[in-house]
């Protein structure tokens, strides 16, 4: 089943290289996270594999799939990196009030941009399939 049209592979491309720099922020950061808060860790580690995944499916005949995984990812990032740093999340409170943090601030932008272009693809897509 596949779901064209699809976006030019520029914009794939695009999409790609959003996924992977949020993916390698928060990669980085697994060790420290699975020692300091281990749920915290491990929605790190789901994070990543969700990124690939959705990279995967960008670069497939599935892209409407990797731009509403990748969608889900980011907006579920940004969510959390602003509870984190205002009411703070179980066992997480030491972030309370960071927001200066600079990897912090780079994957804002990076899930930011990926949410953007997620919706744009995909309601380009849905008014060409009408």
């Amino acid at each position: 089943m596949s779901n064209s049209p699809a976006p030019s592979v520029f914009n794939h491309w695009i999409g790609l290289l959003l996924l992977t720099g949020i993916g390698w922020i928060h990669f980085r950061d697994i060790p420290g996270k699975l020692s300091e808060t281990p749920s915290l860790g491990w929605s790190y580690i789901l994070l990543v594999a969700g990124c690939a995944a959705s990279g995967a499916w960008l670069l497939s005949d599935r892209w409407r799939l990797g731009n509403g995984l990748g969608l889900a990812i980011s907006l579920g990032a940004l969510i959390a990196y602003t509870l984190t740093r205002t009411t703070g999340l179980p066992g997480a409170t030491g972030d309370i009030g960071n927001w200066a943090e600079p990897a912090g601030i780079v994957s804002l932008l990076l899930e930011a941009a990926f949410c953007v272009l997620a919706v744009v693809r995909l309601r380009s897509a849905a008014s060409q399939t009408r």
